[in-house]
């Protein structure tokens, strides 16, 4: 490959749907079985369990189906989404969608810089968003800027000293079975929000943090839905 400073971030399907063909086993393909010796080559693979890199950003990838000299192939970056049916569809487009937002903002790649395969050889490529499947070009587009938009919020910790009599937490689901809440809690733990389980009525409450001000609560909720994850701020008693 060659050295690059990476402009663009170029969308894929992996065109496998061979039972088995997650991530790993394109990682194996690209740099053991076969895929070492061709002319083809990607920067992420990605599934709905892990994203594997296998090239520098800072190194070309051969994807893009634009020459040796094209724009796609030498200046931006490819992700794979792959599409095994044992792999969840929809959770594969999201981490890809994560990752998309975390390399724009780790390369300053703007927004118009985003594409499909298709953008820069005409290929029916990424197949499956282009088809609608697990959504719309337009729904993956949303959610990077949704992952992109938390990312570049300024942080802002939630308030956990001394709170006052009255103050204001950030609820992001409500069950009526406790193990599927805490199920819910690992998830946003993963994703780096801690939170906490509360009890009312007859449902278990998953919320985060405790603000004085309902502004900041509003800004932290909004903060979580940018992520994905639905939110409301509710206010709360303090126990004294």
């Amino acid at each position: 490959g060659y050295a690059m400073q990476p402009g663009y971030i170029t969308i894929h399907n992996t065109a496998n749907a061979s039972k088995g063909a997650g991530a790993e086993s394109h990682g194996l393909y690209m740099t053991q079985n076969g895929g070492q010796n061709a002319q083809v080559s990607y920067h992420y693979v990605v599934d709905d369990q892990v994203i594997i890199r296998l090239l520098p950003d800072t190194e070309n990838a051969w994807h893009a189906g634009d020459g040796a000299n094209g724009t796609g192939n030498r200046k931006s970056l490819a992700i794979e989404i792959c599409e095994n049916p044992e792999s969840d569809l929809l959770a594969a487009t999201d981490n890809a969608a994560e990752l998309t937002a975390r390399l724009m903002k780790k390369w300053g790649i703007g927004t118009d810089h985003v594409v499909q395969h298709y953008f820069w050889s005409g290929k029916n490529c990424p197949r499956r968003i282009r088809a609608g499947e697990p959504y719309t070009w337009d729904a993956f587009w949303a959610r990077v800027q949704g992952f992109y938009t938390a990312l570049t919020l300024p942080k802002e910790e939630p308030e956990k000293q001394n709170p006052p009599a009255a103050f204001y937490a950030v609820q992001t689901g409500a069950f009526l079975v406790k193990e599927n809440a805490q199920n819910y809690q690992k998830a946003l733990a993963k994703k780096g929000i801690e939170s906490f389980i509360t009890t009312r009525g007859e449902y278990f409450r998953v919320q985060t943090g405790a603000f004085a001000n309902k502004d900041n609560a509003d800004r932290y909720a909004q903060k979580l839905f940018a992520m994905g994850i639905e939110a409301i701020v509710v206010k709360k008693e303090a126990c004294v």
